[in-house]
């Protein structure tokens, strides 16, 4: 009977302190250990750093993912499982993606999060599998890039990547004001998507890209916007005029 009111007690608190996510997605792409997501719950849940969502989570297993998640029940109750990254990135309006080899340019865990709070809106923070990481192409769809400075070996545990950035966002948190809302709301992933693929077929009309490696160039020009944080019109004019110009060649 005692334990029942204890736990009635642990549930009661719970519905009180509902789950934040505070605009910030931490994103496993195709992670192959239950116990790795539910290590990362508990990292967001000691945190409160963000949302956890998982692109095609192998062989997932909730209960092998509660035994490391440790009572961190409402991130994994409320975790997202989407098929695609696309489906995770869509509607971010800043996507930073984490990697252990060496980057140029690449920001440490504490820049990131100030990245990531300064965001207009929702931002994700993306890691890859266990074994393999994000692959070069998947980087190149990043806003950033960030990655944890590393003494003897390179490489950490997913959950433990978690963690430290989850750690770099509490502290931020604390000490950030929060930024002013922006005056025109920034163009999302979904509608990058949309240039991408216009401007992949109409540049490959005129012949501009190359047909073994039309990739590479792509990847170049729409970083432009990327970097820049393109407004949401500022696309949609980029839209017309590759459309009008697609007319024009008819």
């Amino acid at each position: 009977m005692g334990a029942r009111r204890v736990a009635d007690r642990a549930a009661h608190a719970s519905a009180a302190r509902p789950w934040h996510n505070g605009g910030v997605r931490f994103v496993l792409h195709r992670p192959r250990s239950s116990q790795n997501i539910g290590a990362a719950a508990r990292a967001l849940a000691n945190t409160g750093a963000g949302s956890l969502w998982t692109v095609e989570p192998l062989g997932f297993d909730r209960a092998q993912a509660a035994k490391l998640a440790a009572g961190a029940d409402q991130v994994l109750d409320s975790m997202r499982v989407v098929r695609t990254l696309e489906e995770a990135i869509d509607d971010c309006v800043d996507v930073v993606m984490t990697t252990g080899r060496v980057v140029p340019g690449a920001l440490d865990p504490r820049a990131a999060a100030r990245r990531l709070l300064d965001a207009p809106g929702e931002a994700a923070l993306v890691f890859g599998d266990e074994v393999n990481g994000l692959t070069n192409r998947e980087l190149r769809r990043a806003n950033a890039i960030a990655t944890i400075p590393t003494a003897q070996k390179s490489s950490l545990n997913l959950a433990q990547a978690v963690l430290v950035f989850g750690y770099e966002l509490l502290l931020s948190r604390g000490t950030l004001p929060s930024p002013p809302p922006p005056e025109q709301a920034l163009a999302d992933e979904k509608l990058l998507a949309i240039l991408r693929g216009r401007a992949r077929e109409l540049l490959s009309r005129v012949g501009f890209l190359n047909p073994q490696q039309p990739d590479r160039a792509l990847d170049e020009l729409l970083h432009l916007p990327l970097r820049a944080h393109a407004t949401r019109r500022e696309i949609e004019m980029l839209l017309a005029a590759l459309d009008q110009i697609a007319r024009n060649l008819r």
